[in-house]
């Protein structure tokens, strides 16, 4: 399923939850106003398990959300079922793999014949159990945040490791294995699938000791979450993640001082850069662990879409289509990245450079993909607020379609909060109504009007 028609399937088995609640409530349980609906939920929701172990469905202020997707136009069945689960105190639930129809109908059950309210994540959790339902658990949706983003930055910590490990493993002469590039881009491709922007958001850190090693797993996560829209197969994807996470190892073949200059390069030097993507395709092509459509990629990463970047290749040579994802990605964390010979770009203003390069330097149906990735104000873009606050996008949703976070940095006044504050403010698919009662988003900001708030700006914090 593309992104599309899984957000279909989410809307679907959703309605078929409440439909079969409300007619519990008119019908006896064995009847097919009551059974036929669970079972059209068990068999839809059976497909997002094909690559997942769970699946969340969470009421996030007053709005039911499925694995990140908002349910809008709710129906009466819908609203009833929201109802019960805000009453007896379930403000999240998590569907394991595993689940059978009978788990759906002990829970149905369980909310319709339960009377009490407000009662703790754990007594429910216990009578649940009691009914029947073996892979259905509570949990409450801030532990399941605090918990996306501290794993999110465990999982952004390790890509670090594991590509510094490569490349002073290679300066010292020594050809590394690719097991832990492999492990780091699974993980990160399974936490885009959980949750997209806890990870997308660790791509704003900007360590100016560490470039290589950001960058390097920025264009991993950038290109994981383009192959991710593009619908691709695991292994796909993990071909693609690796080549993004590597596609600069090659440098280690360039010395040191010519890969940090600051000012322009001669062109001497710049012929000496340009072999990068050939040292790397050779390099990778001795790894363990790394398939050879990986090493391709990181050759063709400076081709051009219209060929006529680096390494001259010939006309006969037939180019890996997906080496355009790592293109793209590069591209955007280079033009978003502040660096001694160029000011950082904001984020629309680099999808705007980006267009007038497309189908020359690189791939249009990627980058317009890749847009559609981002949304319409990209995590990173200083915006203004309907309140005349200011602040940071930190968080776009599903295929950047809303709700968008905003991180808060100053106030109405213009003076920067000594704390910022996270809001939540609806999507461009739904702007009838704002998350963040008051607020909307009137446009984007020039970020160095704002130099002192930006120290402010972090990924997401876990929720105290």
């Amino acid at each position: 399923m593309n992104r599309r028609q899984q957000e279909q399937t989410i809307v679907s088995l959703i309605r078929s939850l409440g439909t079969s609640l409300k007619n519990r409530g008119l019908y006896p349980p064995a009847h097919p106003l009551v059974r036929t609906p669970v079972k059209k939920c068990c068999s839809e929701i059976l497909l997002f398990f094909a690559d997942r172990q769970e699946l969340a469905l969470a009421i996030s202020d007053e709005t039911l959300v499925f694995e990140g997707v908002p349910i809008f136009n709710l129906t009466s069945s819908l609203e009833l079922f929201m109802a019960r689960l805000a009453a007896i105190g379930i403000p999240a639930i998590v569907f394991e793999k595993g689940l059978v129809q009978a788990d759906i109908e002990h829970f149905i059950r369980f909310l319709h014949e339960t009377k009490e309210e407000g009662l703790s994540p754990s007594d429910i959790q216990e009578r649940i159990e009691e009914m029947g339902v073996t892979h259905i658990r509570v949990k409450p949706p801030s532990e399941d945040e605090e918990d996306d983003f501290s794993l999110a930055r465990e999982i952004y910590g390790n890509a670090i490791d594991a590509v510094a490990s490569v490349m002073q493993e290679i300066r010292k002469g020594r050809i590394p294995s690719g097991a832990e590039s492999d492990r780091v881009v699974r993980d990160i491709s399974g936490m885009l699938q959980r949750n997209r922007d806890a990870i997308l958001a660790l791509t704003l850190i900007r360590n100016f000791d560490e470039y290589t090693y950001n960058h390097s797993v920025n264009v991993a996560v950038i290109s994981l979450a383009i192959a991710e829209a593009l619908s691709l197969d695991s292994q796909e994807k993990t071909e693609i993640g690796v080549a993004g996470l590597l596609h600069d190892v090659g440098k280690t073949q360039v010395a040191l001082d010519l890969i940090r200059k600051p000012g322009n390069l001669s062109i001497q030097e710049f012929e000496e850069i340009k072999k990068h993507p050939e040292e790397g395709f050779v390099l990778l092509g001795k790894m363990s662990h790394i398939r050879p459509a990986s090493a391709y990629m990181v050759r063709e990463h400076h081709l051009r879409y219209d060929r006529k970047g680096y390494p001259e290749l010939g006309t006969d040579y037939a180019v890996n289509p997906r080496s355009q994802i790592i293109a793209v990605a590069d591209c955007y964390d280079a033009i978003t990245t502040m660096r001694a010979y160029q000011m950082a770009k904001p984020p629309l203003e680099a999808l705007e450079l980006m267009g007038k390069i497309a189908g020359k330097s690189i791939d249009p149906d990627i980058l317009s993909v890749f847009k559609n990735v981002m949304g319409g104000y990209p995590i990173g873009t200083m915006v203004r607020l309907s309140t005349m606050e200011v602040g940071v996008v930190i968080g776009v949703g599903p295929e950047g379609r809303g709700p968008i976070r905003v991180s808060v940095l100053v106030d109405r006044q213009g003076t920067p909060l000594p704390r910022p504050e996270e809001v939540e403010i609806a999507g461009l698919d739904a702007v009838a109504a704002t998350v963040s009662p008051g607020r909307s988003i009137l446009g984007t900001v020039n970020p160095l009007l704002y130099p002192d708030a930006q120290k402010g700006v972090s990924p997401p914090a876990p929720p105290s």
